[in-house]
């Protein structure tokens, strides 16, 4: 049985506030060492993060990637589902969604960022397109493997009750995908938020990656760290507030 000693550690996550004040204390270290402009303190680094808050930009260039991420992610989960079906309905679309998943998976974010570039220039799209080629496989592989795994003797029910193809892929096949569609969405914004800022970086004026990049040329090293903490909130807050209250809700609808 638990002690009480123990559940109070782990709910105060003690092992973790360890490793993060090794982390600091290195960290002081290594900036007393080499200096700000490689390594910036923690403490500059802090007195930067209440700047951009206090000044809003965090809000402007949070929100204009969140904007860009929702829209390439969004057609990427919505083109997922949709070859989901249609590996479900027709045999033959399964082995050509199967062959599609891996050519993307197999392609580097830096050609897509390339190509979005000569196709759409500076603007919202470049980003856009490179977010939804990059998760379109990840998201896909997840619907189509829990397609796969949907169990044949329901679909074997499904066909004696004389269920057409859309009412078993809304009754049986759905309740089944949903699980690897969350785990696939998770998955698939984390890659969406670091593939969205690395395009930002090259052809936008606004964004996470833009203000880094602009950070890198001024020589404000703490404001680079700065927004890479930014990053790091937006994907905790997300995972905790989205994908673990859908992870549960699916878990009791199920």
């Amino acid at each position: 049985m638990t002690s009480p000693a123990s559940r109070w550690r782990d709910r105060l996550r003690l092992p973790s506030l360890v490793v993060l004040l090794v982390v600091l204390v290195v960290w002081e270290a290594v900036a007393r060492r080499y200096g700000a402009y490689v390594m910036p303190s923690p403490g500059a680094v802090l007195r930067g993060l209440v700047e951009v808050v206090a000044t809003g930009d965090v809000w402007k260039h949070a929100g204009a990637s969140l904007y860009r991420i929702a829209i390439g992610f969004g057609a990427a989960l919505v083109l997922a589902v949709l070859m989901g079906l249609a590996s479900f309905l027709w045999r033959p679309a399964r082995i050509a969604v199967a062959d599609v998943v891996t050519v993307l998976n197999s392609t580097s974010v830096f050609v897509w960022i390339v190509v979005s570039l000569i196709w759409f220039g500076l603007t919202n799209m470049a980003p856009i397109f490179t977010t939804f080629m990059i998760t379109l496989p990840v998201v896909a592989s997840n619907v189509v493997e829990g397609v796969a795994s949907v169990d044949r003797r329901l679909l074997e029910m499904g066909q004696v009750y004389r269920l057409s193809g859309w009412e078993k892929f809304r009754s049986i096949v759905i309740p089944s995908t949903i699980p690897h569609l969350v785990a696939g969405m998770k998955v698939g914004f984390g890659l969406a938020l670091k593939v969205s800022v690395v395009a930002e970086i090259f052809g936008v004026t606004s964004g996470i990656g833009y203000i880094m990049n602009y950070s890198r040329e001024i020589l404000a090293t703490q404001m680079v760290f700065v927004w890479a903490l930014v990053m790091v909130a937006i994907m905790l807050v997300i995972d905790k507030l989205l994908f673990e209250s859908l992870s549960r809700r699916v878990e009791r609808w199920r």
